[in-house]
């Protein structure tokens, strides 16, 4: 399949979640409701929610930036944060989110870094966001236990899956530092089926380069482990990463003028739902963020708030990334002298490539 064809789908899905959530709300009469609470809306608050997002994006930035100092690469920040927002853009049109990570090592290699310790900077915040996101749900889970269970309720078991998948990312990332001899041998393995089965062209050439890919992860990790104060402050930037993002719901909240909940009771349940959701296999985990946030936080936002706060906080999570990768997407485009359909048909081609290697 064509990638841009691919894109058109994942277009089409996100447009066509957003239509079922406007429809819905049409139907029960809530968009009125909704219109009129967003009117009310603080501006201030509006404006901190952006910020709390940048923050996020800003995070991204510093945790890769950090990386390749200490590997001895520079790269201007202003540049990382322009990573960091096409990141989040693939990152929400694609599947799974699968088509951040490659957008991000193309662009890094295109600065001259090359591929192996792209992959390892990409990989290392990956894995200390996804540790401090277990890390901070399982610390409000065991502080704030009742009050999530009495949101979360007989959806317990979807927090439950999410956790579960949270783990074993996290897992998988820490055995290729732990277990790298184990992983080789899984790589020459899983190489050798594909190419029974004729699903790769160079089995030998895909070998060597996963197998370069974590040597270098494994020799980034042991020299963080030398120096455990490097890996504390990723740990530290992840942390903060998060919570800049999950804070945009108390931004939400009380923008539309509700004092009742505390800010960390409110980021504790944003964590949980952002869990819960984050392994749906659709572009943004449309659909199932949507229905997830209307469990947890049903009760949270009165009657006459509550589909304003869903189409707010999607926006101020979510559909804001779209809008800001489109914008650096064409700023790009401007000055290398190609035009928007030119630079998506760049990135379809990169997406296409790394799905190839992948296979």
């Amino acid at each position: 399949m064509k990638g841009s064809r691919k894109r058109i789908i994942n277009m089409a899905l996100i447009l066509g979640t957003l239509a079922v959530v406007l429809v819905i709300g049409i139907s029960d009469n809530s968009i009125g409701e909704a219109w009129e609470a967003v009117k009310r809306m603080s501006l201030a608050w509006v404006i901190l929610a952006v910020v709390c997002y940048c923050c996020y994006l800003m995070m991204d930035a510093v945790a890769i930036h950090f990386f390749l100092k200490r590997q001895g690469y520079r790269v201007s920040f202003l540049r990382l944060c322009f990573i960091s927002v096409v990141g989040q853009y693939y990152s929400n049109i694609t599947p799974g989110a699968s088509g951040g990570q490659p957008m991000q090592i193309y662009y890094l290699y295109q600065d001259r870094v090359p591929t192996a310790i792209a992959t390892s900077a990409i990989a290392m915040r990956f894995f200390c966001f996804q540790f401090m996101l277990s890390f901070f749900a399982a610390l409000f889970w065991i502080l704030f236990g009742g009050f999530i269970n009495e949101h979360v309720g007989a959806q317990k078991w979807i927090l439950i899956v999410g956790f579960c998948y949270n783990a074993v990312m996290v897992t998988l990332v820490t055995s290729l530092a732990l277990c790298t001899p184990m992983i080789k041998k899984l790589i020459a393995f899983a190489v050798k089926i594909a190419a029974k089965f004729h699903w790769v062209k160079k089995p030998h050439e895909l070998s060597e380069k996963a197998n370069q890919a974590v040597e270098v992860f494994h020799d980034s990790l042991t020299s963080y482990s030398k120096r455990p104060w490097d890996m504390l402050v990723q740990l530290i930037i992840g942390g903060l990463q998060l919570i800049a993002l999950m804070s945009v719901i108390y931004c939400i909240y009380r923008g539309l003028g509700l004092v009742e909940e505390s800010y960390i009771h409110l980021v504790a349940l944003h964590v949980m739902e952002f869990i819960s959701a984050a392994y749906a296999p659709l572009p943004g985990a449309s659909g199932a963020s949507e229905g997830v946030f209307s469990m947890y936080f049903g009760k949270i936002f009165p009657d006459g708030y509550s589909f304003a706060a869903l189409l707010l906080w999607r926006f101020f999570t979510y559909y804001i990334s779209l809008i800001m990768g489109v914008v650096v997407v064409m700023i790009q485009g401007v000055r290398e002298g190609k035009t928007f359909k030119e630079v998506t048909r760049e990135g379809d081609q990169v997406l296409e490539a790394s799905s190839k290697k992948e296979s």
